[in-house]
């Protein structure tokens, strides 16, 4: 469990932007609350609640919750009320605009150093708005960090702090001290 709160802001490495993030216990879980901001000034809200075991229960992302991703008990998913089969299964949520969600899964996880895990992951994707599978592989390296990696081809190092926040993302994102 994440004790108490513990708020973070990330700078974006390869582009204009920034993130700032809170995560707290809440609800027999936790929660994450943010603000991303890209390039234009766009600002993202986005805040989800996990199980305590870092699975996900929901997401609301956008000014007044505009969109809603909730996981079953059963595992199925919807976006906006609306079935996403595709999904099923998945424990994580991946918002695609943000480093915070990674957490939930190295949480969830809880590997050794030398130890990896594949899994599927309920990806939104920003560009469209819509909620799709992505495997994704997380491997312990050290105390500390990870190597990420997804079916896209895409890979980076996760730096991580004691609660396994995302300190750093390899070529992305960089926490504030």
């Amino acid at each position: 469990m994440i004790a108490g709160s513990h708020a973070v802001l990330w700078l974006r490495l390869d582009r204009p932007g920034n993130d700032a993030c809170r995560f707290a216990e809440a609800e027999g879980g936790f929660l994450i609350d943010g603000s991303a901001t890209d390039a234009a000034w766009n600002v993202t809200r986005y805040r989800v609640r996990a199980r305590d075991d870092g699975s996900t229960r929901r997401a609301r992302i956008g000014a007044n919750s505009r969109i809603f991703i909730a996981r079953a008990p059963d595992g199925s998913w919807t976006l906006n009320g609306t079935a996403v089969p595709a999904v099923a299964g998945a424990l994580d949520i991946d918002l695609g605009f943000t480093p915070a969600t990674n957490t939930l899964a190295l949480r969830r996880l809880r590997l050794a150093v030398g130890d990896e895990a594949r899994l599927l992951a309920a990806w939104f994707d920003p560009e469209d708005a819509r909620l799709k599978p992505l495997r994704q592989s997380y491997r312990r390296s050290g105390t500390d960090s990870y190597s990420y990696a997804s079916e896209t081809g895409f890979s980076a190092r996760l730096k991580v702090d004691a609660q396994h926040i995302v300190r750093e993302y390899e070529g992305l994102w960089r926490a504030q001290a």
